[in-house]
């Protein structure tokens, strides 16, 4: 349990920096520093092809990578505070508002780096997910609480606490604050993380083409791929609407922003309980689907809603519904690893993982598109009160939070449809891939016992 809490800080890391981003960064450029919306949103989806080659280097280095410290842990380790850093420096912009160019230069330059370390940074915690939870119950147990931990000191703290904050001290202050908090917890984390010495001293030497042919003719892969950027994208949506949807539709102060969004967020937080025990029982997949079904029931009242009482309400029931899509997610993703490690015999975690991250950032980026062109075409202008703006700016907000929320949920239920490691098939991947572990294990503690014999040359 120790182990499980501290390696969750992690988690809750990059949750922390990660929402922070991708929630307030496109109202920050577009409404305190004055870039066009247009702008924000094309130059966030141009930069999102960066991890194209980004996040599938990483995972490859991360799974030929063989030290002392072992596979994972050494680029935690090396690159928590850079990584940090990195992030409060997109806060910090060294221009005037209004200095267009040279903002977007230095949006797209400092993003890009920022991501590039977040991502490795992320990449590594979430690889060792599969390999210190073995089975489906093991896993929702750890999930839950991960993700739990995640939601309360990292995206809670990101979403309901970042408008406050901003609002209070400053947008300086806040990027100080969450990166200095971001980098204790990703030290934090090192002291819960176990790797198998079997896998993490002997780096695989497979090539870098080989690996990804052999992710991306993964067909199951490929639907887990598509689940993820459904479940991503449903939550980056709402996140990214709702400092526009307090400001514009409800004209509320940012206190109260935090109060929704916290409502939200301690919901979603506190069904991972629930939704825990549902997996157990249930599975992932059969979960995920209803979770997902009940999810869009509950976004329809965005689209009328009038008052932040009513609004709150309806994130609260929304944030319970979500629950068990934020769970499942992890769990996918191990049982991919389960059923490649049976078919291959290679642990290839990094790879897959780099490829969701891969994924993981066109949620946000699409989202940001697609708003900043409507928000455009709507007639939105950051000089303008919130209550000046037209009236089309207020139905494409609505539209946005609601609408396209919907269209991921339908999307996302006819891939989980279509998964097929569910009931006897996963049972029996998931028991074969136990017994490899162990006799790797037990393969590896023979050869340090030869190693270390007294005459051996080595």
């Amino acid at each position: 349990m120790w182990r499980t809490v501290l390696y969750s800080f992690g988690n809750s890391a990059g949750l922390l920096t990660y929402w922070t981003f991708n929630s307030f960064v496109q109202y920050f450029y577009t409404t305190v520093m004055g870039v066009s919306p247009q702008w924000v949103g094309r130059g966030w989806f141009a930069f999102g092809f960066w991890n194209a080659v980004n996040d599938p280097v990483a995972g490859w280095l991360s799974d030929r990578t063989s030290t002392r410290w072992g596979r994972r842990r050494f680029y935690i380790a090396l690159l928590a505070i850079p990584t940090s850093v990195a992030f409060a420096l997109v806060w910090l912009p060294p221009f005037e508002k209004g200095n267009t160019v040279a903002l977007m230069v230095y949006f797209l330059v400092i993003i890009s780096i920022y991501d590039m370390l977040q991502s490795i940074v992320t990449l590594n915690q979430d690889a060792l997910f599969p390999e210190m939870y073995e089975d489906t119950v093991a896993r929702a147990g750890g999930a839950s609480i991960r993700q739990l931990i995640g939601f309360v000191a990292g995206t809670g703290l990101a979403v309901a606490l970042t408008p406050t904050i901003y609002g209070r001290l400053g947008w300086s202050a806040l990027a100080v604050l969450w990166g200095s908090l971001a980098a204790v917890m990703y030290l934090l984390s090192l002291v819960g993380i176990r790797e198998n010495p079997a896998f993490s001293r002997s780096g695989q030497q497979t090539s870098w083409r080989e690996q990804i042919q052999v992710v991306a003719n993964n067909r199951t892969f490929l639907i887990v791929l598509g689940i993820n950027f459904t479940t991503r994208f449903i939550l980056a949506v709402i996140l990214a609407i709702m400092p526009f949807y307090a400001d514009i539709v409800l004209q509320i102060p940012e206190e109260q922003l935090s109060t929704l969004l916290g409502m939200l967020l301690v919901a979603s937080g506190l069904s991972l309980v629930g939704w825990q025990a549902v997996i157990k029982r249930w599975g992932t997949r059969r979960s995920m689907t209803v979770s997902m079904a009940i999810s869009a029931v509950f976004a329809i009242p965005l689209l009328f809603a009038e008052g932040a009482m009513v609004v709150g309400i309806a994130l609260g029931l929304l944030g319970i519904a979500i629950g068990g899509t934020v769970l499942g997610p992890d769990l996918l993703f191990a049982e991919v690893v389960d059923d490649d490690y049976v078919r291959t015999g290679l642990r290839r975690e990094g790879m897959y993982r780099g490829i969701l991250g891969f994924i993981f950032r066109f949620p946000p980026a699409v989202a940001g598109l697609v708003l900043g062109e409507g928000l455009s075409l709507a007639g939105y202008d950051s000089d303008l009160a919130a209550g000046m703006q037209p009236e089309a700016v207020i139905t494409v907000i609505r539209t946005f939070s609601a609408v396209l929320p919907m269209i991921a949920i339908v999307a996302g239920i006819g891939l989980l449809v279509a998964y097929p490691l569910h009931g006897e098939r996963l049972d029996r991947i998931q028991r074969q891939a136990t017994a490899m572990r162990g006799r790797a294990a037990a393969e590896y503690d023979r050869r340090a016992a030869v190693a270390g014999a007294p005459g051996d040359s080595s």
